[in-house]
């Protein structure tokens, strides 16, 4: 069997194009089979020709080499004001690239505007998925990356209409490859492999495709028999506003990423949360960028594959690898705490513990009274609460309300809420173009939970109705 080398940036594998103002927050592991493949990694980009401009690491950086890199292995471009940050100081002894990171003690918002001209914002991020940028207030308006399209986009709000376009796109259809889509609802496949958009560089996606916000989740991605793998395949058009929740599967697939494994157009305000597989050249966010990509960012897992031909030892080798190699982690960042409202600590009697029970509670009010002029509601004592009784789950609230078209609006994500907080106000944020009136609506509350200890997301979703009126 030949040696074979992994290859692989947290965000990109190769750059040759341009990206701004976007992180990875990708655990990399090795692809090594027992001596005979070696992997290297680097927490931004492997290979870089093409400009870096604002852009950050997070990614848990892991290799078989004595050296490793925590923003980019090969550079033979620009990079301007960016960095990758580690738990602690000691961990930047081992990073070839050491100067370019920082201890994440170190990280502060003082720090990053003064020295790197940072927004902080844009530092904050959400194990899960959400980051601060891709909240309403940064989302990409269509007249600010192309001429208003002539007609009318393509709507698609369900999964089969979905693929039926992926299956004309495929086919080299002009009508699709060259249109115009939006995306009108959230699509969960719940685990159904899909094709790539794009699959081939014999037929690329040339058009635009809006997410509008929304999020595509629960698909697998299958590179057996392909050249490239990625949700968009080769895109020479345009995509934002959308984020993807999604597992890859690329052995021995020659390019793999999750969102856009070639990109030559332009990516803007995405992201993905992936669980990527593979062992030849990978990128968390995009294989190869030759184009530009502005706001985005990629969190999850990438995977090594292992030989288990000393199968009768393999137990005890996956002890001593463990031991050696992946000694316990920090828990990761949590989703911050909202930017419009403080959070303050309950001061409930039956405060107890937390607990390796799966316990999770909440309490909101049954009517939120708003301020039509504010679009802030309070109530007293609170507004939304994770009361103290020994669970283990943090939460976020996010409200929907329908809109004239039976459609749910998101119009207000809260940030992490601990055990033993509460929020007293909050301000309502409905997207571009949706005008709150007065008058009394039925809405609805759903709680995401997340586990303190682990910062990842856990049980199912609880939703709560709930009549918001507006004054």
């Amino acid at each position: 069997m030949s040696r074979q080398i992994k290859m692989e940036g947290g965000f990109a594998y190769r750059n040759t194009g341009t990206i701004k103002n976007s992180y990875s927050a990708v655990k990399l592991s090795t692809a090594v089979r027992f001596g005979r493949n070696k992997s290297e990694n680097a927490g931004f980009v492997y290979d870089n020709s093409g400009e870096l401009d604002h852009c950050f690491s997070r990614s848990i950086v892991r290799t078989w080499r004595k050296g490793k890199d925590g923003l980019i292995a090969v550079n033979k471009g620009r990079f301007h004001w960016c960095f990758f940050v580690v738990g602690k100081d000691r961990k930047l002894k081992k990073f070839r690239d050491r100067e370019h990171g920082f201890a994440k003690k170190d990280v502060v918002p003082a720090f990053l505007e003064d020295a790197y001209q940072w927004d902080f914002t844009v530092f904050e991020r959400e194990p899960a998925g959400k980051m601060e940028f891709l909240q309403e207030s940064w989302r990409c308006a269509p007249n600010g990356l192309e001429q208003a399209a002539v007609k009318k986009p393509l709507e698609i709000a369900s999964r089969r209409q979905l693929l039926d376009w992926i299956e004309r796109v495929n086919r080299g259809e002009p009508e699709a490859a060259q249109g115009s889509v939006l995306l009108t609802q959230d699509l969960d496949f719940h685990g159904k492999e899909i094709p790539s958009i794009g699959c081939d560089r014999q037929h690329p996606f040339l058009g635009t495709f809006d997410g509008g916000g929304h999020q595509i989740k629960g698909f697998i991605l299958n590179g057996k028999g392909m050249a490239e793998i990625g949700f968009f395949g080769v895109l020479k058009g345009t995509v934002r506003n959308l984020t993807i929740d999604c597992i890859v599967k690329g052995k021995n697939c020659p390019l793999t990423a999750a969102f856009c494994a070639v990109n030559e157009g332009e990516i803007h305000c995405c992201e993905a949360v992936c669980s990527i597989h593979a062992n030849r050249y990978v990128g968390g966010f995009a294989g190869e960028n030759n184009g530009v990509i502005e706001r985005c960012c990629v969190s999850g897992k990438s995977h090594g594959l292992f030989l288990i031909w000393l199968f009768p030892f393999l137990p005890y080798l996956a002890l001593l690898f463990l031991f050696l190699f992946y000694p316990p982690l920090p828990p990761p960042d949590y989703v911050p705490v909202m930017a419009d409202a403080a959070i303050i600590p309950n001061t409930d009697n039956d405060f107890g513990e937390r607990t390796n029970d799966n316990k999770a509670s909440y309490e909101v009010p049954k009517v939120l009274r708003v301020d039509t002029a504010t679009l802030t509601a309070e109530s007293e004592p609170y507004v939304i609460k994770n009361p103290s009784r020994g669970a283990n789950y943090d939460f976020v609230a996010v409200l929907y309300m329908v809109d004239s078209s039976g459609k749910d609006v998101e119009i207000y994500r809260s940030g992490r809420i601990p055990v033993g907080f509460h929020i007293e106000n909050l301000t309502l944020t409905p997207p571009e173009g949706i005008v709150l009136t007065k008058g009394t609506y039925e809405a609805k509350m759903v709680f995401s939970f997340y586990n303190h200890d682990t910062g990842e997301k856990g049980m199912v979703d609880s939703v709560v109705p709930i009549t918001v009126e507006l004054k």
